[in-house]
């Protein structure tokens, strides 16, 4: 067995009265109680609660209460004498004071479950003031158990006359629980039969108070207990108030409340905005009535003065920052004596950070009456009846970037949480704070933010903000290629190597009407980016289809100058990158006839895209991927698959140097019933990037299914989705359908290792991702070499090589066990009452695939899936063999995203019109010729087919422009008449350029017939004919130099002429609108 784990705490002992009765909670017959029949040694029937009460890692549905001052969980306590604590069989108990009642002799026990508002108010406050990191904690249910006035057994008749009063209080949110345990009068410690005096109630074996998990090895014993001492519990504490105790207990390191003196401190929330104003907690230390308390966060001027917010905690607001990422704070605390702390706070990307102002559509936030709502009950904005909304702009001064205020609407009412105002800026880029009115001095005024956002502008407006930019860009230094896109949507999704979903544009962040976060990519469903800064970024989007968005025809991914963490974050990325594309490419787009007048040749979104690019998936390479699922079934990187089913902990990825390491654990399952059976399957991993992320942890939990720890610390995702850490990237993505099931992405930024992790409460699967040259070759491991030669994979940490052919007991023994790692190298954290012992098995020895018989029901269930087959055979557990199929199928899925896909190359621009793909640039995909609002097509037009890597002749196909209008003689209606334009089109697989002639044609072959007669000068008439014949010579002398051309090749004179729409050339090709993209209507 191993160590006991005894934790002692600071305990007051306080002077004074004790805990009175009226301050229990309230209990009786009239709030709904059940009492227990009088009697000795007995206990309530299994008491089936209404939400699962988790405790000691593991989910209640029921609960018993005894009689003998003990609640439990898994079966009735009968024993009068308790016990020392670790206890097993079983026996989970939470022990407020278990000792040998005797209700026949006199008092109640009674209990109730509620979820009666007033007691979830009172439940909440207390775990907030006793635990300042849950400072947000909502009790949604409340267990109370009351043991009032019991004697105890073998009184005499004066022992009869004492009498104990105490209560369990369970209190949980359905993920964290707690218990507070409340002591009135304390009498008495031992019955009878525990060696007790009859007459005083003192001496033998006294009571027990605490918490024990039933496994034998994890408890919690409250100093004093099977003490004299316990005697005196209802005059300690360690909450400050004498006869009250509250613990936090869903894990398996029960915390006490209250306040310490080891040096912690905690601070909560443990990251927030990087605009400042967030109300943090402090907790740890004792606080006396006159201490002083200074904050200083590193790399920010001044020092914050804070305040008192309870004998347990302190609080500031913090100040405004221009980074993001972990921040060093000193923390001083002066007054009877001087104390200090140092701790970490993470300054949030806001790119991350929730945001708690909501603006009403915020697609189209232009001057005018606009309307936000924002959540009111936040501590930022706590006592403060009335608020301030604040309007802040961008603006840039000499290059640099700074928000400033530039206006307040005051005193608008917090209760609502909704208000209208006048949104008047001149600026491009807003952000809107609304601010507590309740001052505080030598602290910033705390408050909640909007996302940071661009206001909408006039045609006009926007076509001089772009021109600006593209003038200034022109100068700027040429963004260098970078790398290129994945192909296909599921190329994407596999690729968090060279690739991280970009979280302004990911299909993860679905709005309440169903629609993701592509505010700014409008045509997208997810979009990825580089990881990490680097010369220049580059962000590739897909649309429903699936398929690489190419911005000339969609909003899509460009090149970018910023990434959104580099300078400011998110801000310069913002301003440089988002801001210009929506100015250019969204808000400039304009009419035809003001295309026309305007005169340019191209849109102004086809000159940002000749500066920033639009995505190419052109010698795109996708990442290897290898898999570890059910009982465990493994494929390498280089593909070869196996089973390997050993218990304890190995090498599961290193590489040859051993800078990044990764372990996995095998544990054996356990079926619902307890019953462990001979087969493993992963529970844990492990891993590090030289020293750069912090040892990451990922393990299952039967309450939260998956905690993530850094360097042995609990992390929370908090009210976001990511964990932007240093060298790491984790993404938690939402649920499919499954509740209980957690996904997580894990993208290191220094090395193109990741991992995607699917895990439910019993069973762990894991997908590594890997690309690059840097490590192909040398890596080691469960998971292979990664040389491309999956034959040689299966080579021992002794260096053996073992046949591809080999048996599977010949896999375990030589190669398999040859990686379990000694205790000098586990990376992995244990939990209190673990160690390393207890999952190092080395004489374990599993059921072999080549040894499992096949069932009917086994068979209707996998089919002829063998890895379903082997798990459900082997574990019997049907969820464990339908996890494992599932996985498969969507490892297969993904194998087929990491094959290289056949590509054409770009399509080209050309004047006017683009070709424009139903499939991107991939194999089988068809094209078709487009051209603008203002243009036509000149030329023979069809569909062009990608094949064998080459697109089909693109042929001599061109787009002309309208550039004036003349009044018809005969029908008084107006057309544009011929147009000469010349127009290069590049052949990209040559590099060269192909020169398409000037044509004439006729943009409105309209012919209305009409009876109302027309006269005309012979002035005129001499005119028109005039010009006719200098036109006819200027094509013949153009003849003259191109060669033979037939200038009416284009041009329809037959009747088709009639049965074309409107007069235009009859053509399936759809015309846009010159300056914008091709986008599709909306």
């Amino acid at each position: 067995m191993l160590s006991l784990l005894l934790m002692w705490w600071l305990i007051f002992l306080v002077p004074g009265n004790t805990l009175k009765v009226s301050e229990f909670y309230a209990f009786g017959e009239k709030q709904g109680d059940t009492t227990m029949d009088a009697n000795d040694d007995g206990s309530s029937p299994f008491i089936s609660i209404s939400t699962k009460f988790p405790f000691f890692n593991n989910l209640h549905d029921q609960l018993i209460v005894s009689t003998n001052g003990a609640i439990s969980f898994l079966t009735p306590v009968s024993q009068y004498t308790p016990d020392p604590f670790p206890l097993d069989g079983d026996r989970r108990l939470i022990t407020p004071f278990w000792g040998d009642v005797d209700t026949t002799k006199g008092g109640h026990v009674r209990y109730r479950e509620t979820t009666d508002p007033d007691i979830l108010d009172k439940a909440s406050n207390e775990i907030k003031t006793y635990f300042p990191n849950f400072y947000n904690f909502p009790a949604a249910w409340v267990f109370i158990a009351t043991w009032d006035k019991v004697a105890f057994f073998g009184c005499s008749d004066n022992g009869c006359l004492k009498r104990n009063t105490f209560q369990a209080v369970l209190i949980s949110n359905g993920k964290h629980a707690f218990a507070i345990f409340n002591y009135e009068n304390i009498e008495w410690t031992t019955g009878t039969a525990s060696g007790g005096d009859a007459d005083t109630g003192l001496g033998g074996t006294p009571a027990q108070a605490g918490f024990n998990a039933g496994d034998g090895k994890i408890y919690f014993a409250v100093n004093g207990s099977q003490t004299s001492d316990i005697i005196n519990i209802n005059q300690k504490t360690n909450v400050g108030i004498p006869g009250k105790f509250a613990f936090r207990i869903d894990t398996s390191l029960v915390e006490t409340g209250g306040c310490n003196t080891d040096g912690r401190i905690i601070i909560s929330p443990k990251g927030g905005p990087m605009f400042g104003g967030q109300h943090i907690t402090f907790s740890g230390p004792c606080i006396d009535q006159y201490d002083v308390f200074k904050v200083k966060f590193k790399g920010v001027r001044g020092t914050l003065t804070c305040e008192k917010k309870s004998r347990y905690s302190f609080f500031c607001i913090t100040p405004k920052f221009n980074t993001a990422g972990d921040v060093q704070v000193h923390v001083s605390l002066t007054g009877k004596s001087s104390i200090s702390f140092e701790g970490h706070y993470t300054v949030l990307n806001p790119v991350f950070c929730k945001v708690f102002v909501i603006r009403d559509n915020p697609d189209n936030w232009k001057n005018g009456t606009q309307s936000i709502s924002w959540k009111n009950n936040v501590p930022e904005l706590e006592n403060s009846s009335t608020v301030d909304l604040e309007v802040h702009t961008l603006k840039e001064n000499s290059g640099k970037l700074n928000f400033e205020r530039l206006n307040i609407v005051r005193n608008i009412s917090n209760s609502i949480g909704s208000t209208n105002f006048n949104f008047n800026v001149t600026q491009q880029v807003a952000l809107l704070q609304v601010k507590s009115r309740v001052k505080r001095s030598k602290m910033p005024v705390p408050g909640i933010w909007s996302d940071v956002f661009l206001v909408s502008q006039s045609r006009e407006e926007a076509r001089q903000i772009c021109e600006k930019w593209l003038e200034s860009e022109s100068s700027s230094p040429v963004l260098n290629a970078s790398e290129p896109c994945p192909c296909t949507l599921q190329q994407a999704l596999l690729d968090i190597v060279k690739y991280q979903p970009d979280p302004d544009c990911n299909m993860f962040h679905m709005g309440s009407r169903g629609k993701g976060n592509c505010r700014y990519r409008r045509d997208a469903q997810h979009c990825v980016r580089l990881p990490t800064p680097s010369i220049s970024d580059n962000v590739c989007c897909y649309n429903a289809e699936g398929n690489l968005i190419d911005s000339r025809l969609q909003e899509g991914g460009t090149r970018q100058r910023y990434h959104y963490s580099e300078g400011v974050p998110y801000v310069n990325n913002f301003y440089h990158d988002v801001m210009p594309f929506m100015q250019c490419c969204r808000f400039s787009q304009t009419s035809t006839k003001e295309a026309s007048e305007n005169g340019d040749t191209y849109s102004l979104c086809q000159k940002y895209l000749k500066l920033r690019n639009y995505s190419s998936c052109q010698n795109y390479e996708p990442p290897r991927l290898a898999r570890t699922s059910g009982d465990p079934h493994m494929t390498t990187l280089d593909g070869f698959s196996y089973t390997f089913n050993g218990a304890g902990e190995f090498v599961y990825i290193y590489t040859e140097d051993e800078l990044f390491r990764s372990q996995i654990r095998f544990e054996q399952f356990r079926k619902d019933d307890g019953t462990i059976v001979p087969a493993t399957v992963a529970t844990a991993v492990v891993m590090e990037y030289a020293n750069s992320s912090g040892r990451l942890e990922f393990r299952l939990n039967s309450i939260r299914t998956v905690d993530v720890l850094r360097n042995s610390e609990l992390l929370g995702f908090g009210d976001s989705r990511w964990m932007d850490l240093e060298g790491v990237t984790i993404l938690l993505l939402p649920a499919d359908g499954n509740s209980s099931e957690v996904s997580l992405m894990v993208m290191f930024k220094n090395i193109k290792i990741a991992f995607n992790i699917k895990a439910s409460k019993k069973i762990m699967n894991v997908i590594p991702i890997v690309h690059g040259d840097e490590v192909k070759g040398k890596l080691k491991g469960l998971l292979g070499n990664y040389d491309e030669n999956p034959s040689n994979d299966l080579l021992s940490s002794d260096d053996q090589y073992l046949s591809p052919n080999a048996s599977d007991v010949e896999i375990y023994n030589r190669f398999g066990m040859s990686w379990a790692i000694n205790e000098t190298e586990s990376m992995f954290t244990y939990e209190p009452g673990k160690s390393f012992a207890d999952y190092h098995q080395p004489l374990f020895r599993p059921v072999f695939e080549s040894s499992v018989s096949v069932t009917e029901e086994v068979r209707a269930v996998c089919g002829e899936d063998k890895d379903c087959i082997f798990d459900y055979s082997v574990t019997g557990s049907r969820d464990v063999a339908e996890q494992s199929r599932t996985f498969q199928t969507q490892f297969q899925e993904s194998q087929q995203a990491a094959v290289i896909v056949i590509t054409c190359d770009d399509l080209p621009t050309v004047a006017g019109g683009v070709w424009k793909s139903t499939n991107g640039n991939l194999e089988n995909s068809s094209a078709i010729f487009v051209c603008r609002d203002g243009y036509n097509v000149s030329g023979r037009t069809q569909n062009i087919v990608c094949k064998n890597g080459q697109w089909e002749p693109f042929g001599d196909v061109s787009c002309l422009r309208h550039d004036y209008t003349v009044t018809d003689l005969q029908t008084n209606s107006t057309s544009t008449p011929f147009t000469l334009i010349p127009t290069n089109i590049t052949d990209l697989r040559t590099n060269s350029s192909t020169s398409t002639p000037f044509t004439l044609i006729p943009t409105n072959t309209e012919n209305t017939s009409s009876n109302v007669p027309v006269y005309i000068g012979v002035g005129g008439a001499l005119l028109c004919i005039f010009i006719f014949f200098v036109i006819l010579f200027l094509f013949m002398m153009k003849k003259r130099r191109f060669g033979d051309l037939n200038i009416f090749s284009s041009i329809r004179t037959s009747n088709d002429t009639q049965h074309s729409q409107k007069g235009g050339l009859s053509t399936e090709l759809s015309t846009i609108p010159e300056d914008k993209p091709i986008y599709p209507a909306r």
